[in-house]
């Protein structure tokens, strides 16, 4: 008990000191990062979304893997629309999102370059074969969507055989986020965006949500 007193005592008697020399005893005010700073009378936050359409290609008949197959691949730079868009907005910091819409295409990001891109439409046909056996493309064994016109014949006639389209899709990926800075897109020197086509020819369509402040 006695060296329990003598600690509250001695405790007690620091902490006036300690008051003493800090009399509020509260944290000083810390400045605000620089970067709030970019928010001003002269500065605008932008949240734009378009949608951007897009007549894929059929493939170069001159390539001998992919001659003669009607759910061509195609890969389509999508780059300068992009760049278009953010400067036509103005914005000097931000991002760009990039979604496609469908779920045979995607969105990826790499060299846009004529012989890769045709190592890469080969690459994606021996990693999902058209003619390889798919449940997917079963259409005796498949219903046709509620309420179709024409019942399932209609819906049969129209219906692709296509799962491997779907399949390349997902590992792909539909969508990608690239980074704005000095009002330009932050990518590499040898980087392009790209929509993928992988079963077309068709009429497609990509979002494109560009976030980000202005300058003036």
């Amino acid at each position: 008990m006695h060296s329990q007193r003598t600690f509250s005592r001695c405790f007690s008697r620091n902490r006036v000191q300690f008051a003493r020399h800090v009399p509020h005893c509260r944290p000083a005010a810390v400045p605000l990062p620089a970067i709030a700073a970019t928010t001003s009378a002269s500065n605008a936050s932008v949240f734009y979304y378009s949608k951007l359409e897009i007549e894929t290609q059929p493939v170069v008949p001159s390539l001998p893997l992919c001659a003669g197959d009607p759910a061509g691949i195609a890969l389509v730079d999508i780059t300068p629309q992009i760049k278009q868009q953010v400067k036509q907005l103005g914005v000097s910091e931000g991002f760009v999102n990039i979604l496609s819409r469908h779920t045979t295409t995607a969105i990826a990001i790499n060299e846009s370059e004529t012989r890769l891109l045709d190592d890469i439409r080969q690459f994606l046909r021996k990693l999902a074969p058209p003619s390889d056996p798919y449940l997917h493309n079963d259409l005796h064994l498949r219903e046709a969507p509620e309420g179709w016109p024409g019942g399932w014949q209609a819906w049969a006639a129209q219906e692709p055989e296509n799962a491997h389209s779907h399949l390349l899709s997902m590992v792909l990926g539909n969508s990608e986020t690239v980074p704005v800075t000095k009002g330009d897109l932050a990518l590499g020197t040898w980087q392009s965006v790209m929509l993928v086509e992988l079963d077309g020819p068709r009429t497609r369509t990509v979002g494109i949500q560009v976030i980000g402040q202005t300058s003036h």
